[in-house]
């Protein structure tokens, strides 16, 4: 199953030592899948990031890791948004979170909340506890 980072978990799993850069370290060693819808890697380049932060960031997913907005993902996502009656501030949330559902992957976030009623997601906190 791979592992789906939020733009949130990532911001400080490579800022501060804590549960999330624990987390993400104990992943990436473990070889599991790790991945990021490109909304939520949109959300981590408009920084500010220097390209240092960029690079290190990049290396944790592989080439594909980068999971483009398709279409059909595009049209879950705004049904769910529909589904959810969700504020425009939870948007790009619910575009990840589908994201990641299409994916069939867990969703690593520090905002479980935010993810709350997107059908067929698991989504983790930082200590890796699903919700």
């Amino acid at each position: 199953m791979p592992i789906h980072l939020d733009t949130d978990f990532l911001v400080y799993a490579l800022s501060v030592a804590g549960p999330e850069r624990r987390k993400l370290i104990e992943i990436s060693n473990s070889g599991q899948l790790i991945e990021m819808s490109a909304i939520a890697w949109y959300e981590f380049m408009r920084g500010p990031r220097t390209p240092q932060q960029m690079g290190r960031a990049r290396a944790f997913f592989q080439q594909d890791g980068i999971i483009p907005f398709s279409e059909s993902i595009a049209a879950e996502a705004a049904e769910m948004f529909r589904q959810l009656g969700s504020p425009r501030r939870r948007a790009a949330d619910v575009a990840i979170g589908v994201t990641a559902a299409a994916r069939g992957a867990t969703l690593l976030t520090r905002n479980v909340r935010d993810f709350a009623g997107i059908a067929g997601l698991d989504v983790a906190d930082p200590e890796g506890r699903l919700r």
